[in-house]
C-alpha cells in the first residue's frame, strides 16, 4: 500500500486505469487514511474547520455487523471467515463559500459514531477542488505519515522476536 498520498497518485496514474478508476484509487487511499486515523486529531482539524461549510445526515452514524469472507490459499474457495463490528454514515455537505454540494460517506471498524461522522465529512470535503489540496496537506499526508511510522515501529518491534530456524544445529553434523 502506498504510504503516501503522491506515491498513491502515482499508482493509480501508472497503471493502467482511467481517469475515473485513478480518481477512485486517490478517494480510496484518503477513506483509509481517515478510517485509520485517531479520533482526537480529526476531531481538533474539524473545530478549527467548521462554520465554512454546513452537512446533514443522509444516514446518521449507526453500528452494525458485516460479513467478512476469506480465500484458501487466498486465491481458492470463499469461505466466511467472520463477523465485524463497523461503523456507518453519510453526510450532504454545502459549503458557503460557493454552492457545491457533495456526499461523504465513511466505514469505520469498531463502534465510533463520532468518528465516522468525521471522517463522512472529510470524505466530502476532500471531493471539492478548493478543499482537496489543502486537506490533502494539512490532515492526510500528516494522517498517512504517522500511520506509516507505527507501521515501521510495529515491524521493529516484531522483527526483535524473529527466529530463523535454519541456522540452527541440528547435531547430525558432529
Amino acid at each position: 500500500m502506498p504510504q503516501t498520498l503522491q506515491q498513491a497518485e502515482y499508482y493509480a496514474q501508472e497503471s493502467a486505469l482511467g481517469a475515473p478508476q485513478a480518481a477512485q484509487a486517490v478517494r480510496k487511499h484518503r477513506m483509509a487514511a481517515l478510517a485509520l486515523a485517531d479520533e482526537k486529531t480529526l476531531e481538533a482539524e474539524a473545530a478549527r474547520l467548521f462554520g465554512s461549510f454546513s452537512y446533514t445526515f443522509l444516514r446518521r452514524p449507526e453500528a452494525g455487523l458485516v460479513m467478512l469472507e476469506g480465500r484458501a490459499g487466498n486465491s481458492g474457495q470463499r469461505f466466511n471467515l467472520g463477523e465485524m463490528l463497523i461503523t456507518r454514515c453519510v453526510v450532504r455537505l454545502e459549503t458557503q463559500d460557493s454552492d457545491a454540494v457533495t456526499e461523504g460517506y465513511a466505514f469505520i471498524q469498531g463502534s465510533r459514531l463520532r468518528h465516522a461522522e468525521l471522517a463522512a465529512v472529510f470524505d466530502a470535503l476532500l471531493q471539492l477542488e478548493e478543499w482537496a489540496e489543502p486537506l490533502d496537506r494539512l490532515l492526510i499526508e500528516p494522517l498517512m505519515a504517522e500511520r506509516a511510522e507505527q507501521l515501521r515501529k510495529r515491524a521493529e518491534e516484531t522483527a526483535r522476536t524473529k527466529v530463523d530456524f535454519f541456522t540452527l544445529v541440528r547435531g547430525e553434523d558432529e
